[in-house]
């Protein structure tokens, strides 16, 4: 892991944008009663929203940027470059060190964006900005670029309270229909862009065993990448946990592959190979750089906000205690867990970790799911076909866990959740696209009354 990489659950502070009309002057500030009181007191009347999100405390992966104020030129500067800081100081007015203003990162990350910093030549005013279009204008406006001062993450826009309803997707085990009918999977996806708008649908899940194994040419994995593609180009941002047959611990015809079984389970190439972290639109931030076996994913719908935390097959402790970190960083966003193994085929915890992997699914409720009162769903696939339970968190919120695998090589079973936030509901049932056929298997329930957290 980078420490870039660490830090990324921390950055969940807004930093506040506020200008002085008289001089241009901006203000950041992770501090909300400052934002709030900077303009009757101190004239910064200009309120900007959030900028981006950073740390108001110091963490592994951060450092502090500074904030200095020059009364001559009646300008602030924010820097993370402390060599720059005592230069500005000395040699460019800026005498008054206001402390540190909040903690960034130096380096980039997967879940990190880059801040730059503008200069006007003459207004002698500093500003930041994160989007092309923030660039731009600053460019035509006659501002100059500083280049990348920091990274931090992107703002997060509050949710849209008109909006209440919304469907999430759960795809369920397909190396069958990978390898003997791969239109079933081409066939799914192409009916779920067809559907964006009609299903409001936001989000796609896939519980693992995507593929069945690999080969010299990667077909399995190809076929899927080129299938996954529809879903790229219809935006729809989707996550997925990771199985037994999307690693090399699965050898052709389904058979372990010779060497370390537990090695091979977290060798995970050619699976990051076809599917980068770059593909996930929604990543805000992964365990290791550049692999999305354990990884968090964060969105809005329903006028809430969500996070679907995509967990590594029986995980190592240290991805457990990083997933720990992330939900202990967003405990205003409702949490769907996915992960390959967690129910048995008849919806009870699963005991083992498989005989190769590291920590069982009890562990995994025991130390992570049932400790956190914002989890609301858990998806898995890998054994039986469908399957539910509900357990109490100790904070004594409700955990909606589904089985969903299937295996199914006549059709091609999706799961539709219907999330309704006003009613506090969500719908579900499987609905095979192929055949136009719901499966009547106990898999289609309602549950009501639930808690979201808003």
């Amino acid at each position: 892991m980078v420490r870039a990489e660490l830090a990324c659950p921390g950055l969940t502070a807004p930093v506040y944008h506020r200008i002085k009309p008289d001089g241009g002057d901006s203000l950041y500030t992770v501090n909300a009663n400052e934002a709030s009181n900077a303009s009757t007191k101190y004239g910064y009347t200009e309120d900007r929203g959030t900028a981006f999100q950073a740390s108001a405390a110091t963490a592994s992966g951060l450092s502090p940027v500074y904030r200095l104020y020059s009364p001559e030129k009646k300008d602030h500067l924010w820097t993370i470059d402390a060599g720059e800081k005592a230069s500005a100081a000395e040699n460019h007015g800026y005498t008054v060190d206001e402390g540190i203003g909040f903690y960034a990162s130096k380096t980039p990350g997967d879940c990190l964006i880059p801040v730059y910093r503008f200069v006007s030549p003459t207004l002698l005013k500093h500003r930041f900005a994160t989007t092309e279009a923030e660039r731009g204008s600053l460019s035509a406006a006659g501002w100059t670029a500083e280049g990348i001062k920091f990274y931090a993450t992107a703002a997060v826009a509050p949710p849209d309270t008109s909006d209440t309803k919304f469907t999430l997707i759960v795809i369920p085990d397909t190396q069958q229909e990978i390898v003997y009918r791969p239109e079933l999977f081409t066939n799914r996806v192409q009916w779920l862009a067809s559907n964006k708008s009609a299903l409001d649908i936001r989000f796609v899940t896939h519980t693992g065993d995507m593929v069945d194994w690999d080969t010299p040419d990667h077909l399995h994995y190809a076929r899927a990448s080129d299938a996954v593609t529809v879903l790229d180009n219809a935006r729809i941002p989707y996550a997925f946990a990771i199985g037994n047959h999307d690693t090399a611990a699965v050898c052709q015809g389904g058979s372990a592959c010779p060497g370390n079984v537990n090695a091979n389970l977290r060798n995970t190439t050619t699976f990051n190979q076809y599917f980068p972290t770059s593909r996930f639109t929604a990543l805000a931030g992964v365990y290791e750089a550049g692999k999305i076996d354990n990884a968090y994913h964060t969105f809005t719908a329903g006028g809430l906000n969500w996070l679907v935390l995509n967990l590594e097959l029986w995980p190592r402790t240290g991805a457990v205690n990083w997933a720990k970190t992330v939900l202990e960083a967003h405990p205003r966003h409702n949490v769907i867990l996915i992960t390959h193994s967690h129910l048995t085929s008849s919806s009870g915890i699963e005991q083992t970790q498989g005989g190769y992997g590291n920590n069982s699914p009890q562990y995994v409720f025991d130390n992570l799911i049932k400790q956190y009162a914002n989890v609301r769903f858990v998806f898995s696939g890998h054994v039986g076909k469908a399957g539910y339970r509900e357990d109490a968190g100790v904070k004594g919120n409700t955990i909606y866990q589904f089985l969903n695998c299937y295996h199914d090589g006549a059709t091609n079973p999706t799961r539709l959740v219907e999330i309704d936030t006003a009613a506090n509901t969500a719908a579900t049932r499987v609905y095979a696209p192929m055949t136009n056929e719901e499966k009547q298997d106990g898999s289609k329930r309602t549950i009501s009354n639930i808690a979201w957290v808003r």
